[in-house]
């Protein structure tokens, strides 16, 4: 059936790590280019990862039959070959959707997933494919652990590999190359010398074919010249010139252009509220003219808080703001900065986009404000920007707007809005002025937008009542760190303006769960699996969202986690076969161990978001977060092996069926709780469905040992 002993453990294992390796990467690579393809959207990661999953889990299916009939060796090699091939053509074809809509156009969600869909599932089924076909290389019993272990194996690998080296040093092209000619290198191990000429064909094709990299990137921007690109941990950041006017894009978003004047109205409104010399806390956006603009108003001292190094960098190109002795920069998370900083502040502007997802909505809720107003002095101010509509406010963007207010309420006495495209908020606890255009006057400021323009509209009184009116509503719940409700609804009003009813929302909702009914079968064993990869999707996921919620966004450090999972993955699979304990009562065990860490993670949930003191702080960090994750995970990947231990059918089989139902379990953990669950019922109410799950899942485990 199979090549047999030592070359066949060496080719298993080439073959799973190689391949675990470029899954993974590949999949990071693609999340960041549909991102940039779609404006930013982080719907669209959801969408690529239940996507990946689920495809994924069907090309093991497919494979089933491939490792029980076709020549293994042969079908790896055209395996790795395709996965070493394929992946250039998808980052084309994501870089080239844009030729494909009216420029400016919104697209929904329909056409959001059918076209990512289209261009990840070919990569998906045949990397599924071949998790069997590797598995047929083994011989003797406990194949499907030593599968999933591999694999396991090969996902920490490619997530470290991009994530600590690929990302700082490579562009997505040429991280491409790289992990191409691994993938080469495992088909050389699969073939006799007579592929060996084909293999050295490609390899040098890719390299050759390098330049494209800056062609296909130019697709993405039509009417635009691309002058410089980068990528960097956190977004593609991208300079381009239309005629005369430079443009600076983050993920495909435009963060600034020349002749833009929206930060005379960021720095402006704030700091017309104290008093000149005054200590500035600015969250974001200094280098494109909000610092410029801050001067003029004389301050003490400005500190100023960019996540991305990488944005500091672009100070030549767009301005010498940073130059300024009194500029303190600090690169790191606003919010983290906020938590950690002894400094008392006039005025905190946080120059950041709208909550369009769980790491931005840190900055809109209560616990937010809270933190803000225990660094401001008694007449201090805190500013910020939402999502606003100048004649027509609809029900979506008031929906927004009405549970941050209320979350601004609850912790300032005086909460002033002004109306327009974008909505200023201002809040202090001593009354804030209206009258910005007399303050100006009064301190020779001039502005080239904001007085002559703008501010006629923005600061009418009958406008600031009516907007006030609107949005001022004691039945709405405030935003929360674990119940992201500014979140939930910028993504109704996504689906609203791009066309798209909720309803088809929910009617994915509907095939992702028939999807997972059908990959169970009324199969206990595979409904245990497919439960477990829900739970261990919606630990990530919940413990990821806590971490950024009490550190913000560390990159390096969420994906150390992320690996973590992976790592107690394998080490479960691994340790399942020493425990003394039957399979069937390990399955039991693995079952009660996830409930109670669920439990576990929602009281860690609960004390994290609210705890400031430095044991506290550092407990979470280094110690409950990381165990929590490491535990579930470990939990997860013992039940796994237990279970293949149980099921009946050859080696390629269990392991079919069982990563049908495990990815299938995954892709469900992924949409159902990074789309409906976290952004409307919260970390809590995540756990919560892990706990009901893992209990039905228990008693029909515990029903069949009693049988």
């Amino acid at each position: 059936m199979g090549y047999k002993g030592f070359a066949g453990k060496k080719r298993f294992w080439a073959c799973l790590l190689a391949l675990g390796t470029s899954s993974i990467a590949v999949q990071l690579v693609m999340i960041r280019e549909l991102m940039s393809t779609f404006s930013g959207n982080e719907l669209v990661i959801g969408i690529v990862l239940g996507v990946w999953l689920l495809s994924t889990g069907i090309g093991s299916a497919l494979g089933v039959p491939l490792a029980e009939k076709a020549r293994t060796e042969r079908t790896l090699f055209v395996g790795h070959v395709l996965i070493a091939v394929m992946p250039f053509f998808q980052v084309a074809a994501a870089r080239a959707l844009p030729l494909l809509w009216v420029r400016g156009e919104m697209l929904g969600l329909g056409s959001a997933i059918a076209l990512s869909a289209a261009i990840l599932i070919p990569y998906c089924l045949v990397g599924g494919g071949m998790i069997p076909v590797a598995g047929a290389l083994l011989e003797g019993k406990g194949v499907p652990s030593k599968v999933y272990i591999a694999d396991n194996l090969g996902d920490i690998a490619g997530g470290l590999l991009f994530s600590l080296v690929l990302v700082y040093t490579l562009s997505h092209w040429d991280s491409l190359v790289a992990l191409g000619l691994l993938n080469l290198f495992a088909a050389a191990i699969m073939t006799s010398y007579a592929g060996i000429p084909l293999l050295l064909l490609l390899g040098i094709g890719m390299l050759a074919a390098r330049p494209l990299h800056l062609f296909t990137l130019s697709l993405r921007f039509p009417g635009q010249a691309v002058i410089a690109h980068k990528n960097t941990p956190f977004a593609q950041l991208t300079i381009s010139k239309t005629g005369r006017q430079i443009n600076v894009l983050q993920d495909a978003i435009c963060l600034f252009s020349t002749g833009d004047l929206d930060m005379e109205a960021v720095a402006h409104l704030p700091l017309c509220q104290v008093e000149q010399g005054a200590n500035v806390l600015l969250i974001a956006g200094g280098v494109f003219g909000t610092i410029e603009e801050i001067v003029k108003h004389g301050p003490k001292r400005i500190d100023y808080v960019e996540l991305d190094p990488a944005i500091l960098e672009l100070e030549g190109i767009v301005g010498k703001s940073l130059s300024y002795t009194f500029v303190q920069v600090h690169v790191g998370d606003g919010r983290l900065f906020v938590k950690k900083t002894s400094m008392k502040y006039d005025a905190v502007i946080a120059d950041l986009p709208d909550p369009e997802n769980a790491q931005l909505n840190r900055f809109y809720t209560q616990d937010f404000f809270d933190e803000v107003k225990s660094i401001l002095t008694d007449d201090g101010v805190l500013s910020f920007s939402l999502v606003g509509s100048e004649n027509y406010l609809e029900e979506k963007g008031l929906a927004v707007n009405r549970s941050v207010y209320a979350a601004l309420k609850n912790c300032f006495d005086h909460v002033l809005v002004f109306p327009g495209i974008t909505h200023y908020y201002l809040a202090s606890d001593v009354p804030l002025a209206s009258n910005i255009a007399d303050i100006l006057a009064g301190r020779n400021i001039a502005t080239r937008r904001l007085v002559d323009y703008d501010l006629v509209t923005m600061a009418d009184p009958f406008r600031m009542d009516l907007l006030s009116r609107l949005i001022a509503r004691e039945d709405v719940p405030p935003n929360r760190d674990l119940s992201p409700r500014a979140f939930g609804h910028l993504l109704d009003l996504w689906l609203k303006k791009s066309g798209s009813p909720k309803t088809a929302l929910y009617l994915i909702f509907v095939l992702i769960l028939g999807l997972a009914a059908l990959a169970c079968r009324r199969d206990v064993l595979r409904f245990t699996i497919l439960t477990s990869g829900y739970a261990g999707m919606a630990f990530e996921l919940s413990l990821l969202l806590l971490f950024q919620v009490i550190y913000g966004y560390v990159y390096l450090r969420i994906c150390a986690f992320i690996t973590l999972f992976m790592i107690g993955s394998a080490m479960g699979a691994f340790a399942s076969s020493k425990f003394k304990k039957s399979a069937a009562r390990q399955m039991i065990a693995c079952d009660g161990a996830l409930i109670v860490l669920a439990a576990l993670a929602g009281v860690a949930a609960l004390a994290g978001s609210s705890g400031k003191g430095p044991i506290c702080l550092f407990s979470m960090q280094y110690v409950v977060i990381p165990s929590l994750i490491f535990l579930a995970a470990f939990s997860a990947g013992c039940q796994f092996s237990a279970v293949s231990r149980v099921a009946q059918g050859t080696g390629a089989e269990i392991t079919g069926r069982l990563y049908v139902a495990d990815l299938a379990g995954a892709a469900c953990g992924t949409i159902l709780t990074g789309l409906l669950f976290l952004p409307t019922i919260g970390i809590l109410g995540v756990l919560i469905s892990v706990v009901l799950l893992k209990c039905l899942s228990l008693g029909l485990n515990s029903l069949s040992v009693l049988k």
